[in-house]
């Protein structure tokens, strides 16, 4: 073991070494003002305030997770590049290019490229892909860009089939999408990045509690229209189970008694769905057209933005998960309940842990 782990770091030392010789070293921080090629534009919507940087001749590398750094002249441009350590961003200064450089063979793009990078949340994670990465197109929207204006797109994964639909319905060509994946250091005519698009107190957990307003009508403005909301479809019915049959949590977030819990709930009306088994527009109609939603703390539950006022929904989750979804409900102007309590399991972090549901206390919070 001890000399795996040393020929690991005497392999990541090499490769850092070899790759800082290719392109140099990071070796300092810029500021927008220091630069005639860096323009910082300041938007405000509703309220909020945002800030666009557009980079002129200069590269983006990201590691995919923690740190995405736009780099000028071998300089880290402050503010448009983030760094973050235990879900909370940190100053430029703490960027890990100025260690290890930027190890990756570098690709250069003619034209204007938008990140849309946003941590590893945004890689694989529904409700960070529709909270986190699609509201910067609005966010660059209001400086009068649209996306035709843009040559390319840097998305943080193209791996996900929600993330294809998503593009596909918001007229994003295949040609202009780049995923992280493949384009983890680039160099183009200009990068452009936004500001978080609700990360306002540094501190992700808080801020996801209030999220603006102005995000959610965006994702209805942009997906229910393309939707028909007179249709009465009986495959989606007005009460649903949202169950994790899918989730990749599920070794550490689940309803021991899931099984129980969803065959009382089908005696009650309600159908079962596994929302990864339907596109996502056909997820937008089972949630615009359910008046009851029942289901256990998770990503799933970023489609509700698209219920009518008065749906009511019944979240299962543990102690620890927080009142994100309570508080996306309540600004929805949904009716939200919960069934919470400690997690069985002792070896859980934020938002996980395993829960049994107790179907007395169930059939009371029906009603």
């Amino acid at each position: 073991m001890f000399k795996k782990k040393f020929f690991s770091r005497l392999y990541k030392f090499i490769i850092y070494k070899i790759f800082k010789l290719i392109y140099g070293e990071i070796y300092s921080i810029i500021k927008p003002d220091d630069n005639a090629e860096i323009n910082e534009k300041k938007i405000t919507i509703e309220r909020n305030n945002y800030k666009i940087f557009f980079c002129s001749n200069s590269t983006l590398y990201t590691d995919r997770v923690h740190d995405t750094a736009i780099i000028k002249d071998n300089k880290i441009v402050e503010g448009a590049s983030f760094q973050i350590r235990n879900n909370i961003y940190q100053e430029s200064k703490n960027s890990s290019v100025f260690e290890k450089g930027t190890p990756r063979f570098r690709k250069k793009i003619k034209g204007t490229v938008l990140s849309l990078l946003t941590g590893g949340g945004g890689n694989s994670n529904y409700w960070h892909w529709l909270f986190d990465v699609l509201p910067r197109l609005e966010i660059l929207s209001q400086k009068g860009k649209k996306a035709g204006d843009v040559d390319y797109f840097l998305f943080p994964s193209l791996e996900q089939r929600f993330q294809l639909e998503t593009l596909d319905e918001l007229n994003i060509p295949q040609r202009k999408r780049l995923s992280s994946k493949y384009y983890r250091h680039i160099k183009a005519n200009q990068i452009i990045t936004t500001s978080h698009p609700y990360i306002f107190l540094n501190d992700p957990f808080k801020d996801s509690l209030n999220i603006p307003l102005w995000i959610f009508d965006f994702l209805r403005d942009k997906f229910l229209n393309k939707i028909d909301k007179n249709s009465l479809n009986k495959n989606f019915p007005s009460k649903i189970f949202i169950n994790r049959k899918d989730g990749k949590t599920k070794k550490w977030r689940f309803i021991i008694n899931e099984l129980e819990v969803e065959n009382y709930l089908k005696s009650a009306g309600f159908k079962s769905f596994t929302l990864s088994d339907y596109s996502f527009l056909d997820q937008v109609k089972l949630f615009y057209h359910a008046k009851t939603i029942v289901g256990l703390h998770g990503a799933g539950f970023a489609n509700i933005i698209f219920c009518q006022p008065g749906t009511k929904i019944l979240e299962f989750k543990s102690n620890s998960a927080g009142d994100a979804i309570k508080n996306l409900a309540l600004n929805n102007k949904l009716i939200y309940n919960d069934i919470s309590s400690d997690p069985k399991t002792t070896d859980y972090e934020y938002q996980a842990g395993d829960i049994e549901i107790d179907l007395k206390i169930l059939q009371k919070s029906l009603g």
